[in-house]
């Protein structure tokens, strides 16, 4: 099996530093992390998985009966059917539920426990059920075209009916089972989309297919095509997660990714460096001289912040520079440049 810190470095080759890291899930007979009763759907857990805090599931603690059924842990509920069919009218009558899950039904669990690790902080992808990737659209579209690069099998990927935890788990349990090639497509069903944001689908790698696809990477369209080079950059451009309203502040903001490169600029910063052109895509490090580079560096090794004013031909500036970063780790720096007044009024207020 692929060792996980291989994996990851190829993934980042991949993809970039700014697309998310997929969870590890597998099953265990020791309870790896102590995960509070979860009211209603589990999934809407698997944020705090995503953001390096890991899940530990099991009968006890996961309320929904459908969770528990789909993970493996009971039987079905005498009421899944009627509820899916007539509640949430997923299916024209109970009599299709029944006659689905005759067919793509969950396996039993093969342990106490289902564990949600982020793959930085799993130990290993041993004995694993599968890797879940919880991605916008241009990451599903790496995921997909990788998948198909050695199979032709119109299931390669493959989106099947179910509920948000059946796509995600018992779908990988029972092909892991069966020795199959399927990846599974998945967060379709609106009762568990509404606890993820808008603009994200799952996607699921089986173990039984992770190490045949881990050796295509290097070789398929990651590898130094301009289709994917291009959607590769955009994966990585902050601009999708700076809010509108930045674009059309009365200051400047700009974006640096960890290696300096520049990402984002909203209106004003493009208008007060448009002489020197357009720096999306350029290193700032090659803009500053050796102390200011040097301060640069330590602001991304440290994850700290920078703030000083300045004066130049007569215009006052405060500036702000301050590492961002996504769970606990630093993506880059953010600078915010606001032009000072003459006056500045300074307020003293008591303790409330």
């Amino acid at each position: 099996m692929t060792e996980i810190l291989t994996f990851i470095n190829k993934y980042r080759n991949a993809f970039g530093e700014a697309a998310p890291l997929p969870i590890v899930f597998y099953y265990s007979d020791n309870k790896t992390a102590d995960t509070e009763r979860i009211p209603g759907c589990f999934l809407k857990y698997l944020r705090q998985a995503a953001e390096g805090h890991p899940v530990c599931l099991s009968e006890d603690n996961i309320t929904c009966g459908g969770g528990k059924f789909y993970a493996g842990f009971t039987p079905m509920p005498d009421h899944v059917p009627t509820f899916v069919s007539q509640k949430e009218k997923y299916k024209e009558s109970p009599e299709q539920i029944h006659d689905y899950l005759k067919k793509f039904g969950p396996l039993p669990a093969p342990g106490k426990y289902l564990n949600f690790v982020r793959a930085d902080m799993a130990e290993s992808l041993e004995n694993i059920e599968g890797l879940l990737f919880i991605a916008p659209p241009d990451v599903i579209s790496g995921l997909c075209a990788w998948a198909f690069y050695d199979k032709n099998d119109p299931e390669t990927v493959s989106l099947l009916f179910g509920s948000g935890c059946s796509s995600i788990v018992a779908n990988a349990v029972r092909e892991n089972k069966q020795g199959g090639f399927r990846t599974f497509l998945g967060l379709t069903d609106p009762s568990a989309r509404q606890w993820f944001e808008e603009d994200v689908m799952s996607f699921v790698i089986p173990a039984c297919r992770l190490s045949a696809m881990t050796e295509t990477m290097d070789r398929c369209c990651f590898s130094d095509t301009a289709g994917w080079s291009r959607i590769r950059s955009r994966i990585n451009t902050v601009r999708r997660a700076v809010p509108s309203w930045a674009e059309e502040m009365n200051c400047a903001v700009t974006v640096c990714d960890a290696k300096g490169v520049i990402l984002y600029m909203n209106s004003l910063s493009r208008e007060t460096y448009a002489k020197h052109g357009n720096l999306i895509g350029k290193n700032l490090l090659g803009c500053h001289n050796e102390r200011s580079r040097g301060i640069i560096e330590h602001l991304l090794e440290t994850g700290g912040q920078n703030v000083y004013t300045i004066e130049k031909q007569g215009v006052r500036k405060l500036i702000y520079q301050s590492a961002w970063k996504e769970g606990g780790k630093v993506m880059g720096l953010c600078e915010i440049s606001i032009v000072l007044p003459d006056e500045i009024p300074h307020y003293k207020r008591s303790a409330l």
